[in-house]
């Protein structure tokens, strides 16, 4: 048997929020002592195992609820909608990335950048997670968008002509 203070090292959690998962509903004691003392058993310990997994994966109290209270099928709907969200979510993150990326190059072809070569603007791209193939494709749609103001920025990058030529002559041999 555990008591809160138990719990809450075994978890890392505060005592503040056993009690909370209690008075919510969502985490009751096996037993309670005479002096008020909360035990739990092991039952208790895997709820509190899946309360966490479920709140790391950014589902909301209420519906843990409803997920440690439904069958297994009722779970699905729930967990659905939340990866629904987390999808819409990356979507966001990828729009507001690459308007920060719009940004950036606008700054860089204005000579208003901390980037000074290519090499750091490479870096920062794969820092941010592209790969060569996502960065070549990144520069694709730049030069067929506008290949002038391409130039300018891979120019504003202190390329020279050769390795402009050299990168434009990748990125077609790369083309999908």
């Amino acid at each position: 048997m555990y008591k809160i203070g138990d719990l809450a090292r075994k978890f890392s959690l505060s005592r503040s929020a056993i009690l909370y998962y209690d008075k919510l509903g969502l985490l009751k004691p096996t037993e309670r002592k005479y002096n008020n003392y909360r035990f739990y058993g092991q039952q208790e310990v895997e709820k509190l195992e899946k309360i966490l997994m479920y709140r790391e994966s950014g589902i909301s109290l209420r519906d843990i609820q409803k997920l440690l209270d439904a069958e297994n099928n009722g779970k699905t709907g729930i967990l659905v909608e939340r990866l629904n969200k987390i999808q819409m979510e990356i979507k966001n993150l990828k729009n507001q990335e690459k308007l920060v990326l719009d940004v950036l190059k606008e700054e860089v072809i204005m000579g208003k950048s901390a980037f000074s070569t290519s090499n750091t603007w490479t870096e920062m791209l794969i820092k941010l997670g592209y790969e060569e193939k996502a960065w070549l494709n990144w520069h694709r749609e730049f030069e067929l968008d506008s290949p002038k103001e391409h130039y300018k920025f891979l120019r504003s990058l202190n390329m020279k002509d050769e390795e402009i030529h050299n990168l434009l002559s990748l990125i077609r041999e790369n083309s999908d």
